[in-house]
């Protein structure tokens, strides 16, 4: 059973990497489990599972989008599902369910309140902001030219509520024409004619005074309230909220909590609903983005060797019969040479057939996952230690001058720096720096072996769709290099050459292309609610409407 296991996990394994060949992820993702699970033990079928899980389930959710364009929503919710079934932490995923599950299926309904333990029921009735809240809902219909409190009063026996006005409001006869219109619209439509303000005592109550400065600041509602912050990662991220709020509302008093990644206010009812808005709008999970890196090296070197050296030297030595060392000649030797008082040196011929032809292929696939605006980096490689000195004169101390020899270490292997920028429309912006170091043998300076390091490295600053592949820089060095060791004259004759010369000719090609493919991991989480504007009322006070759905206006939910 175990050598069959083995077999049939090898088999899977080859078929997974036939189907990742062919881009078919899914497959791949698919065979590459199952050859996992038959041996899972084994760390390159595990490796291999894991690195392929990602790019599986952005297909998914590719189709996923393709579908949801084209209106097939339940179909492109399954693809959303698989995806996330595959990789269980790709974000994309979960937000595809999510903006589909809303259009398949209600939200489900939270309850108001949750239990909450006997010595706590004391701060649960605290009493929260009183809100009005009139008996009878009906639209209301006033045409009238009266004095401001006559027309108040009417209103308030409209509504079922009652009102109460400032001793020191002297009130002045203003013109009204309302048909079909709210009791909160009525009252504002009368509060900015008469130069007034309205604020609830009750639930049933309303007390009324001129609109200036000092009243407001007496009279005004107050509450307090803590907001926090869901995705608050560093003090930055509170403090720009923070300096957001406090332009915004510029009444309101505020304090940052760090430790609890909180911001507790103080202002009118209204002031802290905004701010609430303004925190769900702005505290938003960043955006995550995968980058897939991959470096392809391809180098060819060829070198041809042909032909035939003949001798190139030649030297003659005299021998005598004299035991003089410097071989001097009398004139009997002189008169006794003969051919064998000589010998001849003749230098070696070489005769050369020689091709070598090497072809390397390289392919680094480096991935990288980075929050938008964060830079991410990552070093694979090794760390070679290089010698550095310093020399000490003599001293004091020290009479004989020293060198102190130190060592530091560097990065050798693949350097990659990114930073990127997701934009609201899914296209990613990325400042990039990918660096290759090399160790190309060493050399020796003042006694000292030193390394050669070889580097390649691209920095660019570029745009990309999601899932768009793009070439960040590429490197290409040719070398055509010809020699020539022979006779003079003969070896350059044409066809002869080869007879009285070698010829060598080595042509060296090295290319190097760097290529880049983001991933959106998730996304910016931006919905309707977020981009609508809101009717803050006029530059005195902060005053939000209410907007209450109808068969026509369904867009907007009420605040």
């Amino acid at each position: 059973m175990p050598i069959r296991a083995s077999q049939s996990a090898k088999s899977l394994y080859k078929q997974g990497q036939s189907a990742e060949a062919r881009e078919d992820y899914d497959s791949a993702c698919n065979a590459y489990r199952k050859a996992m699970l038959d041996e899972p033990g084994n760390l390159k079928y595990k490796t291999a599972y894991e690195r392929i899980r990602p790019l599986a389930s952005e297909q998914h959710i590719t189709r996923g989008k393709e579908l949801k364009e084209n209106g097939k929503i339940t179909g492109a919710l399954a693809e959303f599902l698989r995806a996330a079934a595959i990789d269980p932490s790709n974000e994309a995923a979960g937000q595809g369910i999510a903006s589909l599950k809303d259009q398949i299926t209600p939200a489900p309904q939270k309850s108001d309140m949750p239990q909450l333990p006997n010595e706590r029921k004391r701060l649960a009735g605290l009493a929260r902001p009183v809100e009005l809240r009139p008996i009878s809902d009906e639209p209301i219909s006033l045409h009238m030219a009266e004095d401001a409190k006559i027309i108040y009063e009417s209103l308030s026996k409209a509504a079922g509520i009652n009102v109460l006005f400032d001793p020191e409001y002297n009130s002045k006869r203003i013109s009204v024409d309302l048909t079909n219109t709210g009791l909160e619209d009525a009252l504002r439509v009368v509060a900015t004619t008469s130069g007034t303000f309205w604020k609830p005592l009750t639930g049933n109550t309303i007390f009324v005074a001129a609109d200036t400065r000092a009243k407001r600041t007496q009279l005004e509602q107050q509450a307090i309230q803590v907001l926090y912050l869901a995705n608050a990662t560093q003090q930055n991220d509170l403090n720009d909220i923070q300096t957001a709020l406090r332009n915004v509302l510029t009444n309101v008093k505020l304090y940052g909590v760090q430790s609890q990644d909180a911001i507790v206010m103080r202002g009118s009812p209204d002031e802290l609903l905004l701010a609430e808005q303004l925190i769900d709008d702005l505290d938003k999970p960043r955006p995550e983005v995968m980058i897939d890196v991959t470096v392809m090296q391809v180098d060819k070197d060829k070198v041809r060797n042909m032909g035939v050296q003949w001798p190139q030297t030649l030297s003659a030595t005299l021998k005598t019969t004299s035991t003089d060392s410097n071989a001097t000649l009398t004139l009997n030797d002189l008169a006794n040479l003969n051919a064998k008082n000589f010998s001849l040196t003749v230098g070696t011929a070489q005769a050369e057939m020689l091709l070598t032809d090497t072809d390397t292929q390289i392919m680094q696939n480096p991935r990288l996952r980075a929050a938008d605006g964060q830079k991410a980096t990552m070093k694979i490689g090794e760390r070679i230690p290089i010698a550095t000195g310093s020399f000490s004169g003599a001293s004091a101390s020290a009479a004989n001058p020293y060198v102190n020899t130190q060592f530091q270490y560097i990065d050798i292997g693949v350097v990659m720096e990114m930073t990127p920028i997701i934009h609201y429309n899914g296209d990613v912006t990325l400042k990039v720096k990918v660096e290759i170091t090399s160790h190309n043998g060493d050399t020796t300076i003042s006694g000292v072996t030193e390394p050669i390091i070889g580097q390649q490295s691209v920095e660019e600053m570029i745009r990309l769709k999601e899932g768009e592949s793009n070439i960040l820089g590429g490197l290409v060095q040719e070398l055509n290099n010809k020699g020539v060791s022979g006779t003079p004259g003969l070896g350059e004759i044409p066809g002869l050459k080869y007879l009285f010369s070698i010829q060598s000719h080595e042509v060296q090609h090295e290319e190097i292309v760097f290529l880049i493919r983001p991933h959106l991991v998730r996304g910016i989480e931006i919905d309707p609610l977020n981009l609508r504007p809101i009717d803050t009322g006029t530059s005195n006070a902060i005053e939000l409407r209410e907007v209450r759905s109808t068969a026509t206006d369904t867009s907007v939910s009420p605040q």
